[in-house]
């Protein structure tokens, strides 16, 4: 996400030569912490957690289990059949959590396309609200003047953005078996650049 949001910023400025003749308008946030605090990740997290915990905590019962039963024979040598239905018992157990691993992951990496949409249609309609040019990430740029961070302003304005898509979705209804909090999807602005760099506002769509 954040080096998304420095080659957006770069492709800008190396594009608007005379920029600051136009009356070039810039905020900076941390979108890190943007992205660590903001209501769609703690609900994108308790989604998550309801959907695979108790799968998971089975797995590592089942872990345990073995390393309890490795142990046991280290101390006593296992007869050729323990060792064969041990081995099996392994190849069955590491086939679940790679299966585990497959859905857990893919999941995650939809919440956080979906979180980076929530975050760019917040740095747009900040940017529309208060009339920047662009809205960056403050790792994008050496320095800053502290006068330009709104990262407090963008934070709110991403939980604005989630609460909105949750209320349409509740209205809605969510797909079947999917939780909201982690299907919550924005689709991508044509004016919102990538990585959440906003357009100037006013632009026409």
């Amino acid at each position: 996400m954040r080096k998304i949001f420095c080659l957006a910023a770069v492709f800008l400025l190396c594009a608007a030569p005379d920029a600051g003749a136009a009356g070039l308008s810039i905020a900076v946030f941390d979108l890190q912490k943007v992205a660590a605090a903001c209501d769609a990740v703690q609900d994108a997290r308790a989604a998550i957690d309801s959907k695979y915990g108790a799968q998971k905590m089975l797995l590592e019962k089942d872990r345990a289990a073995l390393e309890k039963k490795m142990e046991g024979f280290q101390a006593k040598k296992p007869t050729p059949k323990q060792q064969e239905d041990f081995a099996k018992e392994q190849r069955e157990y590491a086939e679940r959590a790679q299966a585990f691993m497959r859905l857990l992951q893919a999941d995650e990496l939809r919440v956080r396309q979906d979180i980076d949409s929530v975050i760019n249609q917040a740095a747009e309609n900040l940017a529309r609200q208060k009339g920047y040019s662009m809205v960056m990430d403050i790792a994008s740029v050496p320095y800053y003047d502290p006068g330009l961070d709104v990262t407090e302003a963008m934070l709110a304005e991403t939980n604005a953005v989630f609460k909105k898509i949750k209320d349409e979705m509740l209205k809605s209804g969510p797909p079947q078996g999917v939780a909201p909090a982690a299907n919550a999807t924005v689709p991508a602005s044509r004016n919102a650049r990538p990585g959440g760099a906003a357009s100037r506002p006013g632009a026409g769509r």
